[in-house]
């Protein structure tokens, strides 16, 4: 999914606030994303970021284009 996609969706914490961790930085530069963000939808429709916000900001600050999804209907 488009990581620009992703960024206009609800999160469950601000973007900003997550800490990015230099060793998982280094790994996905490396080797990319491997394990996909969750997203997770909601009975009306809604989309929510549920898991993988380090995963994203790292992918934000990597400018990566894309990256692997998982959604989920809650």
């Amino acid at each position: 999914m488009k990581t620009s996609d992703i960024l206009k969706l609800e999160m469950r914490l601000p973007l900003e606030l997550v800490e990015i961790n230099e060793e998982l930085k280094e790994d996905i530069r490396l080797n990319g994303i491997r394990e996909p963000i969750e997203i997770r939808e909601r009975e009306d429709g809604t989309q929510i970021v549920w898991d993988g916000l380090h995963r994203l900001a790292i992918a934000v600050e990597l400018h990566l284009e894309t990256v692997p999804v998982i959604t989920i209907k809650m």
